[in-house]
């Protein structure tokens, strides 16, 4: 089983992008949208420390991918 390390906002919005989803909507919270899946997915605005593993994890769950796939986009 492969583990999420810490990563930093940016690198997380990054990852979202390169997976297929699309900023569209801005308010409390950046919402993320794949038009395929039919998934949106609310993310934080950035921070200046690493976004916390528990957050990270129930992310990735949402996007409905595995954590392998998630590390090596």
């Amino acid at each position: 089983m492969d583990r999420l390390r810490p990563i930093r906002y940016n690198e997380l919005v990054k990852k979202i992008q390169r997976a297929g989803y699309t900023p569209i909507r801005k308010s409390k919270h950046i919402i993320y949208f794949h038009p395929q899946k039919l998934i949106t997915i609310p993310i934080p605005h950035k921070h200046s420390r690493n976004v916390p593993i528990g957050l990270l994890e129930k992310i990735v769950k949402e996007m409905k991918i595995s954590k392998e796939v998630f590390n090596k986009l």
